[in-house]
């Protein structure tokens, strides 16, 4: 029993480590603005910064029904109703420094996290 028990131990925390490490993918990276996942970057089509407007544009494969943005502190500061897969972010609402994005897609209630990073 004893053994049984280890052997369903192991494998619990194997196979969790295995599902909860992810690694960061950079998305977007200029001299102005860098934005990587925290999570799966599969949600993507494109993600892209326009020098010219100051905007982050992100294309995604579903509808994005909300985009939170998070201070460095884990606050919320902004959550911005979008109802479309594409998304115009202006530079103008972040400060010097990092902020955390959050994109739930229509029909799910998770997450998809990326960190900004505004310099």
């Amino acid at each position: 029993m004893k053994n049984l028990i280890t052997i369903i131990a192991v494998l619990t925390i194997t196979f969790t480590s295995a599902f909860a490490t992810t690694t960061p993918e950079t998305l977007i990276s200029t001299t102005d603005v860098e934005v990587v996942t925290v999570g799966t970057s599969d949600i993507f089509t494109t993600a892209d910064f326009d020098a010219a407007t100051d905007n982050l544009n992100f294309t995604t494969n579903d509808n994005i029904s909300v985009i939170q943005i998070f201070n460095a502190e884990g606050n919320l500061e902004f959550s911005l109703p979008v109802m479309s897969d594409n998304v115009k972010i202006n530079k103008n609402l972040f400060g010097e420094g990092t902020y955390q994005l959050g994109f739930i897609l229509e029909g799910q209630s998770q997450m998809h996290s990326t960190s900004v990073t505004v310099k």
